[in-house]
């Protein structure tokens, strides 16, 4: 009896040793971090309003953190190519995503033969909204919405528009517009909206929902014209630009997002990024670059951020099941 006894107290300490060992070996490894650079997986393709932000914030992260941050684009699937990878690496804080929350509230809903959820990540800071809007090239006929709309009437299926993918903000706001007007679109879904931009802008599509500061330049110069944007509330840097609520069509459709990191990723890691976020976001040459690009920065901790995106999960599941998107 006494011999098993001090066999479990010798198992026990053993155990008790090791849980502190491994405990010690974390903390010695979130003060070394980061000791190396850092890869940044961007789920979609270069040159869009996106890619740009995720690049700048990876600029602004990397001289807090003191380490640059590779970023390298890995797009397609709206998001989910990319955020697949990011699910699957490594959790040492050396593997980090930027993403939209499209990519983790609304395609796991759409395609169930995803191999990740919201649990598959520890968000770690919000770092931007995203007002997305209507737009149409220089030369077309349609000058306001109404007159899209109309044109939709009269020609059932054969107004086109181009959105960054299937289940992407802008196609679900637009296929909540074809239900709120009556109309028939045809979709052309991009792998990003860098792509897209192209297409629109050469006439190929009707128009397009487009993230303004993807196509600034080109609004700026009158080569793209912005007919309404989705969400409640009015661009700040666009405030002319009627919402689709106000355009007579109750839709709304919310973006926002910000940087992830794989699910077991150690907390006292998680901490210091957290930490080193809030500064990024706030530092004078990333609100320099938002500014410049119209891009509205909105930092949250990770618990913030963690929270909108269990709500956002939960709408955007009642949306495509109404619209018959989910799987």
């Amino acid at each position: 009896m006494r011999i098993a006894c001090h066999r479990r107290s010798f198992v026990s300490k053993l155990v008790a040793s090791g849980i502190l060992v491994l405990g010690l070996a974390g903390l010695a490894s979130a003060q070394d971090y980061p000791a190396r650079p850092i890869q940044l997986i961007i789920p979609f393709a270069a040159g869009g309003g996106f890619d740009q932000t995720s690049r700048n914030f990876a600029q602004a992260l990397g001289e807090v953190l003191r380490q640059p941050l590779a970023a390298i684009n890995v797009d397609g699937a709206t998001g989910a190519i990319g955020l697949t990878r990011l699910a699957a690496a490594a959790p040492d804080g050396y593997t980090l995503g930027m993403s939209p929350a499209v990519s983790m509230t609304s395609e796991p809903h759409r395609n169930r033969n995803l191999t990740y959820g919201l649990e598959s990540f520890r968000p770690v800071c919000q770092v931007f909204d995203n007002i997305f809007a209507l737009a149409v090239p220089r030369d077309s006929t349609y000058r306001n919405l109404a007159d899209l709309i109309a044109d939709a009437r009269r020609n059932p299926g054969k107004v086109s528009y181009g959105t960054a993918g299937i289940g992407s903000i802008p196609h679900l706001a637009i296929a909540d517009l074809e239900v709120a007007a009556g109309i028939e679109l045809l979709h052309v879904p991009y792998r990003g909206d860098g792509p897209m931009q192209v297409d629109l802008l050469q006439g190929r599509v009707g128009f397009g929902g487009v993230l303004p500061s993807s196509f600034i330049a080109q609004v700026r110069a009158g080569n793209l014209r912005l007919l309404a944007v989705l969400p409640e509330q009015r661009h700040p840097s666009f405030p002319e630009i009627p919402t689709l609520t106000e355009s007579g069509f109750p839709v709304v459709q919310l973006s926002f997002g910000g940087l992830l990191a794989p699910a077991r990723t150690p907390a006292a890691i998680i901490a210091m990024l957290e930490a080193a976020c809030e500064k990024a976001v706030h530092s004078p040459a990333m609100r320099t670059w938002a500014a410049g690009a119209n891009q509205v920065l909105n930092y949250a901790n990770g618990q913030g951020f963690s929270a909108r995106l269990a709500r956002d999960s939960a709408a955007k599941a009642a949306t495509l099941k109404r619209l018959k998107l989910a799987e």
